[in-house]
């Protein structure tokens, strides 16, 4: 049934570099394509569109609020919420959970890991999944959140190590090689929208050439590149969790949990 009343809006961070294939435009574009709710727009703190704009332009009585964000943390907690104050007090806001905090996301992780080692008949042993996240040393949250989330996947999965990395605290990405052994590294980035954390930070300090065209491929059509050569090893390097297609059905299941 369709919601008439209600907009849905993905909130997110943005980058100083939006692209037409930013996948939070691609995951709005889907749900809006379920035609469940009266509208579906994203907004961005950083980049067009920018949610104090989105946030004017809501016409509707009821406005639900999903973060496009890997966990709680300053934007979810602080810049989001602060933002909302700005929206006419006649619309009823409902602020759901993090789309990173839904706990079906370790599958999806995991389940792109799998595909990768079966598609390219990697030998179990010869492979090691880094968790690739942000990390924050003033707030714990997310590297914990990352950590539970490692060990969630290594079990979904069975017999093939898995490891977390930040790009702002320790362990960080770029001490990989000391953290396995493994000939073959899956990596999965921990990052909703990507952005220039997953085009440049997080391949640079895996020691790959940001500038590799190959790295620009990465989008709804291809969800991962590979193998790419950096320290004598092979790395096969996965989208942002926003192209996954399952994300669709986890944005709706923490609206409907939002009470």
């Amino acid at each position: 049934m369709k919601h008439t009343t209600k907009t849905l809006l993905l909130a997110a961070h943005g980058s100083s570099r939006p692209s037409e294939d930013n996948p939070v435009t691609v995951l709005a574009g889907r749900l809006r394509a379920l035609d469940i709710f009266a509208d579906v727009r994203c907004g961005f703190l950083k980049g067009e569109l920018l949610l104090a704009d989105v946030l004017a332009d809501i016409k509707t009585p009821e406005l639900i609020v999903v973060p496009m964000l890997s966990g709680h943390g300053y934007i979810t907690d602080s810049l989001i919420p602060d933002a909302l104050t700005a929206l006419n007090k006649n619309i009823n806001v409902r602020l759901c959970e993090p789309l990173g905090c839904h706990p079906a996301i370790a599958e999806v992780m995991a389940q792109r890991a799998q595909s990768i080692i079966v598609g390219q008949n990697l030998e179990r042993d010869s492979v090691s999944i880094l968790i690739a996240a942000h990390g924050n040393v003033g707030n714990p949250e997310n590297a914990r959140q990352s950590r539970d989330l490692t060990g969630r996947i290594e079990k979904l999965i069975g017999g093939v190590q898995a490891h977390a990395a930040f790009i702002e605290e320790e362990p960080l990405i770029s001490s990989w090689p000391a953290l396995t052994p493994a000939e073959n590294l899956i990596v999965l980035p921990f990052l909703i929208g990507g952005g220039l954390h997953g085009a440049e930070d997080v391949p640079v300090m895996l020691g790959l050439n940001a500038d590799d065209p190959a790295l620009q491929t990465l989008s709804d059509e291809t969800p991962f590149i590979g193998p790419l050569i950096a320290q004598g090893r092979k790395i096969w390097y996965c989208r942002a969790l926003g192209f996954e297609p399952a994300m669709s059905d986890l944005v709706l299941e923490l609206v409907r949990n939002e009470k």
